[in-house]
């Protein structure tokens, strides 16, 4: 009985390794940073390595450098892989999403040119920048709706703390306040105004995210297997 028993446990061990291994080189051996969880519209994906516009369907995969673009009338969701950090894309509006696979994290890079989007991050081992023309925003688990032009950008706070900076200084903006990014002077803040915090909320009920996603892939043996991933919003 000790011996079947002592079998066992290295039967299972052995499974336990074979999945972990299974994991790590799934997760090594994509590209890809972030997908398409849902979209809505006239949504195009600009593929970094071809530079091929491409549907941004639901399920699309987006490479480092990918850009997204959104036209009007049209919404998008895009989900990062590694923690679920989320982006819903208003109409107008062009970003690119970047990021590079550090383990089993990405560290985060996004630009947006114009636009509008509502970001909700997830704690972040390193900071997750949001690049616009007229300075940067460094976040750490936070939320806030974002609108961008060429000379400002404007945050609107609804969870967490952002720090915005330029060349002309930087500052804190908090739970309920709102700041902005001007090309040509010091970043400021003030309490968020209703109108503000209404927009956060339009966006919200305009794209929720409820999805289960399925991939086929390679496993070490050239075997084909499917992973479905299942996300809910929560809110």
């Amino acid at each position: 009985m000790e011996t079947r028993n002592h079998v066992f446990k290295k039967i299972i061990l052995l499974f336990g390794l074979f999945l972990i291994f299974n994991t790590t080189t799934i997760a090594d051996g994509s590209r890809d940073v972030a997908i398409v969880l849902k979209s809505k519209g006239n949504v195009r994906i600009k593929k970094s390595t071809t530079k091929k516009w491409l549907s941004g369907t639901r399920g699309r995969r987006l490479d480092s450098g990918d850009v997204v673009k959104t036209a009007k009338n049209s919404l998008a969701a895009v989900m990062f892989t590694d923690d679920k950090t989320l982006l819903k894309v208003r109409e107008n509006s062009t970003l690119a999403i970047k990021g590079k696979r550090e383990k089993k994290s990405i560290s985060k890079r996004i630009f947006c040119s114009v636009g509008k989007f509502w970001l909700k991050a997830t704690k972040q081992k390193k900071q997750l920048l949001i690049e616009t023309p007229s300075g940067v925003a460094a976040v750490k688990g936070s939320e806030a709706l974002f609108t961008v032009t060429p000379d400002e950008t404007e945050v609107v706070v609804t969870a967490g703390i952002f720090e915005l900076f330029n060349k002309f200084g930087k500052i804190l903006v908090r739970l309920g306040e709102t700041g902005k990014l001007k090309r040509d002077g010091k970043p400021i803040k003030y309490k968020s105004t209703e109108k503000e915090k209404q927009a956060v909320k339009d966006l919200e009920e305009k794209l929720p995210v409820e999805s289960e996603l399925k991939f086929k892939f390679l496993d070490s043996q050239k075997n084909e297997k499917t992973l479905i991933i299942k996300y809910k919003e929560k809110k």
